[in-house]
Formats: structure tokens, sequence, C-alpha cells
């Protein structure tokens, strides 16, 4: 595995895996910063949020704007993800181009996405659960995955890994960049959690190191050792390793912060 990303300055910052530079591969993990919104979601946000205090819906479309442009492209070119922590990955076509934007959402749990369709540009929001994108590197398919426990222990980035395989893309040619996310120095478990990685392999044991009484969980080593377990070649997985809870300047944190705060978004396009 490596652990190469790039920071890239601008209007609009990012971080970027140099494994995907490397393959040519269009995406981008951008920071809190560089958008419209305001207070506690200062200020690049891409969810109106579920607490008591919401975000203006226009200023996220604004910001959904703001990082499409950054491609090259529109807000009506995105698909976004309907986030409820499933393992449930679905195929975004023509007709999905500005889902959750200008048309409806997904009226279900869908917290994966795999394209074949060039400049559709697939979103997937965190913040601080796992956001992974997953490229082949002839830049026919790629896909974006919403990765916390739950998904990760229901096999969601497998999932991903599949459907790719199975539209003929060749498993040694998948990258996999897996994005800023809370680390094992701030995510407290409880044992519960523990077993049901238990369940999938004992040796996800070395990802959950004991403290009073709970668990610390390395959610990006848990992801990395799944996503070998589906086929992936070690080397065709590169991690970011920034803690967005420790990293209030740049990142939005549930876990900081709780419901009222704002949300990151990682997109990739053919």
């Amino acid at each position: 595995m490596k652990n190469d990303f790039v920071y890239i300055h601008g209007a609009t910052p990012c971080y970027k895996s140099r494994l995907f530079m490397e393959n040519g591969i269009s995406h981008a993990f951008f920071t809190r910063k560089g958008g419209v919104s305001t207070g506690p979601f200062e200020s690049l946000n891409f969810a109106v949020g579920i607490g008591e205090l919401q975000d203006d819906e226009a200023k996220v479309m604004r910001n959904y704007q703001i990082a499409a442009e950054v491609f090259g492209l529109n807000k009506e070119d995105v698909c976004r993800t309907y986030q409820t922590h499933t393992s449930v990955v679905e195929w975004a076509e023509e007709k999905d181009r500005g889902r959750g934007i200008s048309i409806p959402p997904y009226d279900h749990g869908v917290d994966g996405l795999v394209t074949r369709e060039r400049n559709l540009l697939l979103s997937v929001r965190t913040a601080d659960c796992v956001p992974v994108l997953l490229c082949d590197k002839n830049k026919r398919v790629c896909s974006a995955v919403h990765a916390g426990w739950r998904g990760t222990v229901g096999g969601i980035t497998k999932n991903a890994v599949d459907e790719m395989v199975k539209s003929g893309v060749e498993l040694s040619d998948i990258l996999v960049a897996i994005g800023p996310c809370v680390g094992d120095c701030c995510y407290e478990v409880g044992g519960e959690v523990r077993d049901e990685f238990l369940a999938i392999s004992n040796e996800c044991d070395k990802f959950f190191v004991p403290k009073n009484g709970k668990y610390m969980l390395d959610l990006v080593g848990v992801n990395e050792f799944i996503l070998v377990m589906a086929g992936i070649k070690p080397e065709n997985i590169s991690s970011a390793n920034l803690c967005t809870k420790c990293n209030e300047a740049e990142f939005f944190s549930h876990r900081r912060s709780g419901s009222v705060r704002g949300t990151m978004s990682a997109f990739i396009h053919i």
C-alpha cells in the first residue's frame, strides 16, 4: 500500500492520490475550504445537513458547481450517492446525470456508484467515514464508495470491485485511492463492532487496539485488508492517512462537531 497523497493548492484546494495522478485518473478529495457556505458549514459544504441548524440548499448547490468546475464540468454532470450506511453499489448511467442535484436523489440507500459513462462525475460525501475511489488503469470504469464501519463490514468495497470486474475490467488493473477519514487515533468503537469484523476474518483483530474497555479502530487499514482479500494488488492501493477529526482547519468531522457541521465530498470521473 502507498501512503502518498498530494495537496493541491488553489482557490478550491483538495488532496489527490499520486498513484491516480500517475495513471491520469481525474479525481479529487476536497477539503472544507473553497466554498460559499458560512457558519458551522464553512465553506465547501456538500450537504444541507440533518441537525437543528441546516445549510442553505442554494449554497450547497453552488459548492457542487464550484467543485464540478475544477473538472471542467457543471453540477448537472454530478451523480451523488444516497448514503444510509448500506453496502449497496449501483451502476450510474446517463439517465442518472444530475442525480441528487438537478433531478431527484435515489429513493433507496445507495452508498456506492459505478459508471462507464464519460464525464459523469461521481460524488461520495463524508465527515469521518471513508471515501474510496476506484478506477481501472485503462480508464473505462470508475467507482466512488462511502465506507463507514457498517458499509466496510458489509463488504461495500468488494461489491464495487465485483461490479467493475463483471463489466470486463481486469482485477489486476483496478487502482484504489482511500481518502481522508477519522484515524485510529480518534475512532473509538465498542466490542460489538470488533465482533462483526472478526466474523469476516480473525486477521481483522490487528486493526483494533484496546483502550479503556473499548477499541481504537483503523478504518483505513481494515479497508485495505478487505480490498486485498477481494484480489486488489497491495501496490494498487493508495491511502491518504489523514485524520478528519484531528485536522479541524481542513476537514469536517462528525465525531468532533456532531450533526451541526459540513460534509466533504470526493469526486471521480472517466
